[in-house]
C-alpha cells in the first residue's frame, strides 16, 4: 500500500476506531468462561468506553452514556439502577457549584476580584507573575479552569501590551497606551495563533503589531554602506561572544518565535550602532520571556488551583463518587475534608511553580522578591504604564453594583457553610440536633444557595423602605441574580453526564464481580512496598494525563487503584488520593488540558517552552501529591488505617481472624 492510500485512511481514523473497537472486543462476549460471563460483559463495556474516551472519537459525555445501553442489554446492571448513578449526590453538588460559578461570571465579579488583586501586587514582572498566579489559582478553586483561563489571559495580554511598548514611542505621545485608547487583545478581535509545526519560517514575513500597523521583515542584505550591511557585519562579530549568540540568532534566524516588528524597526532605523543593537536586543529578549512567563503562568495556576476544592475540577468529584459507590459504608468525602487535604499542597506547589517560572523566564532576583532588602525603589516606565492600565481597567468596572455585592455575599456564605458543615476536628453545624444525622450534605447547601440566586433581586428593590434615596422610579419587579437562560447557556452539562458515566462504570465493575476478579489477578503484587507502589501509580497516571482527558484518566484508573490498595493491604485512599490530584497536573503539552490550549493559542509559547517547563512541574507534582497524602491524608481521611470498619478486603478479614484468635488465646491463658 502506497503513501497515498495511507493518508486517505488517516482521514477516517476516528471512524475506523469507532467501528472496529466494538468488533475487536467481541470475543469477550462470544467466548467467555461460564463463571466469568457477567464480569467479561462488564469488561467489554468498560474497555469500549476507555478506548472511546482516550481516542475521543465521540464527545466524552456521549461515551459516558454507554452504560445505559450495554449494562441492561448484557445483563450487568438493570436500567433503573444504572440511571440513578447519573444524578447522585455528587452530581447535584457539582450542579450547585457550577450555578454559583455562573452567577459570579455573569456579573463579572471574577474580573473585579482579579483586577483588584493585581492593583495590590504592582507591575514588577515577578510580582506581576505572583499576582496572576495567585488570582488564577483562587478563582479556579470555585469556577471552571477554562473560564478562569479565558478571563485571565486577555488581562495578561493587555498588561504585556503596556509593558512591551517602546519607551521612545510612549514619550513621543503617539502610542495608544499613553492616550488611554489601548484595547486589551482579549476584548478585541484577537485571533489565536496555533503553530502546526516547529519548522523554520521564511525570512520574509508580515507581523501585525498591537497598534494595527504592519512591518515587513526582510532578509538582511550585504550591500555596503547600508545599515543592513552594518548589521550583517556586526552579526559576525557578535557571534564570537557566547553571551549574545542566542540573541543574534533570535534576530536573524527567526526560527520558532519569529521576529517582532520592534526588532525589524531596529534593523532599519537611522543612526543604528552596536550599542543600540545590544541594548534593544536585550530588551527584546526580556520582552519575549515576560510574554512567555505571564501566558504560561495562567494556565498552570488554573490547573493547580482546581485541585484545592472538591468542586474545583472533575476528577475530584469522580473520586468522591466512585469511592462512595465502591465503599457505601465509608464516610463521605466532603468539601471541608478535601480542602484540608489538598489546599496546603496546592499552596506549596503554587509557590514552587512561581520560583520555577522565574528561574526559567525572568531570572531570579532576590532583591525584588524581598524588596525590604533592596535600595532601588524606583519603577520603570513600562511598570508604571502597566500599573496605570490595570488601574484603568479596574476603574472601568465602576462602583461595585448591588448584584455584585449580593453574589459575593452568597458565594462567601456557600463557602463557609461547606467548610463548617462537618470540619472533622470539631462538631459542625451539620450535627445540630434539629438535623437528622446523615440527611444534610454539601449538595443540600449548594442547592439552597442556587435556589436563592434564582429569586434574589439583582437590583435594590424600589418599594417602601427598600427604596434608595433619590430613587424616583415607579415600583416594579426586579430581575433575579440568575435566570434559566443564562444558566442553560453557561452550564457544563457535559461534565455532569461524564461524572454519571464514571459512577455507572464503578457500579457495574462492583456488582458484576469484575473488580473482585481484577483484585485476585493482582495478588502477586502484594509484596511491593506501598510507598513504591504509590509512586509508580502516580507516575503512570501523570504520564497518561498529558495526552488524555484528566476526567477519563481518573474514571478508568481509580477503580483499579482501589483494588490494588486492598491487595497491598493499605487503605485504598492512600493510592486514590494522590493519583486523583495528579490527573490535573498536566503541563507538558497544549493538548493536555483546555487551559494549556488557550495559553498556547496566543502565540507566545513554543512546544519546547511547554515541555521544558512542564517536565519539571510534573516531577515536582508527583512528590507534592505524595507529600499531601503522607501529611494530611491521615488527619483528613484516615488514609493510614489499613483496615477501617468499612473495608472488607481479604487482608482485613485475615487480620480480623488473627486478632480474634489472639484475643481468645490471651483470655484462655488468663483464665487458666
Amino acid at each position: 500500500m502506497g503513501i497515498g492510500p495511507c493518508l486517505q485512511l488517516k482521514k477516517f481514523k476516528r471512524s475506523i476506531i469507532l467501528v472496529l473497537t466494538p468488533i475487536l472486543l467481541l470475543p469477550l462476549l462470544i467466548f467467555p468462561p461460564p463463571h466469568l460471563q457477567t464480569e467479561l460483559a462488564c469488561a467489554y463495556t468498560i474497555l469500549l468506553m476507555a478506548i472511546y474516551w482516550v481516542s475521543e472519537v465521540v464527545p466524552l459525555a456521549v461515551t459516558a452514556l454507554l452504560p445505559l445501553v450495554f449494562y441492561p442489554f448484557l445483563g450487568v446492571v438493570t436500567a433503573k439502577r444504572t440511571s440513578i448513578e447519573y444524578l447522585k449526590d455528587v452530581n447535584v453538588l457539582f450542579l450547585g457549584g457550577l450555578a454559583v460559578a455562573v452567577a459570579v461570571e455573569h456579573w463579572n465579579l471574577h474580573k473585579r476580584i482579579a483586577l483588584k488583586v493585581l492593583t495590590f501586587v504592582g507591575a514588577k514582572p515577578r510580582w506581576l507573575l505572583f499576582g496572576f498566579m495567585t488570582t488564577t489559582a483562587f478563582l479556579s478553586m470555585w469556577i471552571s479552569n477554562v473560564a478562569t483561563t479565558a478571563m485571565m489571559i486577555p488581562i495578561a495580554q493587555a498588561v504585556l501590551e503596556e509593558m512591551t511598548t517602546e519607551p521612545d514611542i510612549e514619550q513621543g505621545g503617539s502610542s495608544k497606551s499613553s492616550s488611554g485608547g489601548s484595547t486589551p487583545p482579549g476584548d478585541s478581535n484577537h485571533k489565536p495563533i496555533v503553530r502546526a509545526n516547529s519548522q523554520p519560517r521564511p525570512l520574509t514575513l508580515e507581523n501585525s503589531r498591537s497598534d494595527g500597523d504592519k512591518v515587513e521583515f526582510k532578509p538582511i542584505q550585504s550591500s555596503p554602506g547600508s545599515n543592513n550591511y552594518y548589521t550583517s557585519v556586526l552579526q559576525k562579530d557578535i557571534n564570537k561572544h557566547s553571551p549574545t549568540e542566542e540573541l543574534s540568532n533570535h534576530l536573524v534566524a527567526a526560527v520558532d518565535d519569529g521576529p517582532d516588528a520592534s526588532t525589524t524597526a531596529l534593523i532599519e532605523e537611522p543612526g543604528f550602532t552596536s550599542t543600540t543593537f545590544n541594548t534593544k536586543l536585550e530588551r527584546e529578549r526580556k520582552k519575549r520571556k515576560l510574554c512567555k512567563a505571564l501566558t504560561i503562568c495562567v494556565c498552570y495556576s488554573a490547573n493547580i488551583g482546581g485541585t484545592a476544592t472538591l468542586t474545583g475540577t472533575g476528577p475530584n468529584l469522580i473520586m468522591a463518587g466512585q469511592f462512595k459507590t465502591t465503599y457505601p459504608h465509608a464516610p463521605e468525602i466532603d468539601f471541608g475534608s478535601w480542602a484540608f487535604f489538598a489546599f496546603p499542597g496546592m499552596v506549596l506547589y503554587l509557590m514552587i511553580s512561581w520560583f520555577w517560572l522565574q528561574y526559567l523566564f525572568l531570572d531570579i532576583n532576590w532583591s525584588e522578591i524581598f524588596p525590604c532588602f533592596s535600595r532601588n525603589k524606583t519603577k520603570s516606565t513600562e511598570e508604571l504604564h502597566a500599573e496605570r492600565m490595570i488601574r484603568r481597567q479596574y476603574d472601568d468596572l465602576g462602583v461595585m453594583s448591588f448584584a455584585e455585592k449580593a453574589v459575593l455575599f452568597w458565594f462567601v456564605l456557600l463557602a463557609l457553610l461547606w467548610l463548617t458543615r462537618d470540619p472533622g476536628f470539631v462538631s459542625g453545624w451539620g450535627s445540630i440536633p434539629i438535623f437528622k444525622k446523615g440527611y444534610v450534605s454539601d449538595a443540600t447547601v449548594a442547592m439552597a444557595i442556587t435556589f436563592i440566586l434564582f429569586v434574589f433581586p439583582s437590583k435594590r428593590p424600589n418599594f417602601f423602605c427598600c427604596r434608595a434615596k433619590g430613587d424616583d422610579s415607579e415600583p416594579g419587579p426586579v430581575p433575579a441574580l440568575l435566570s434559566w437562560n443564562v444558566v442553560q447557556h453557561k452550564m457544563a452539562w457535559n461534565v455532569i453526564l461524564l461524572l454519571g458515566g464514571s459512577f455507572a462504570m464503578a457500579l457495574g465493575s462492583k456488582q458484576s464481580g469484575l473488580s473482585q476478579w481484577i483484585g485476585q489477578q493482582m495478588t502477586p503484587l502484594h509484596e511491593i512496598d506501598p510507598i513504591l507502589a504509590n509512586f509508580i501509580c502516580c507516575f503512570i497516571v501523570c504520564a497518561l494525563t498529558q495526552c488524555t482527558s484528566n476526567t477519563a484518566t481518573a474514571t478508568v484508573f481509580l477503580p483499579i487503584l482501589a483494588e490494588l490498595g486492598e491487595v497491598l493491604g493499605v487503605n485504598p485512599l492512600y493510592l486514590m488520593l494522590p493519583s486523583t490530584v495528579i490527573t490535573s497536573y498536566a503541563f507538558m503539552l497544549p493538548v493536555s488540558t483546555p487551559p494549556n490550549a488557550i495559553a498556547y493559542s496566543y502565540g507566545h509559547l513554543t512546544m519546547m517552552d511547554m515541555v521544558k517547563a512542564g517536565a519539571f512541574m510534573n516531577v515536582v507534582g508527583i512528590f507534592i501529591a505524595m507529600f499531601s497524602v503522607s501529611v494530611f491524608g491521615g488527619p483528613a481521611f484516615g488514609a493510614f488505617d489499613p483496615c477501617p470498619h468499612w473495608l472488607h478486603s481479604q487482608h482485613c478479614l485475615a487480620q480480623s481472624v488473627a486478632n480474634t484468635t489472639l484475643t481468645t488465646v490471651i483470655n484462655s491463658t488468663m483464665a487458666s
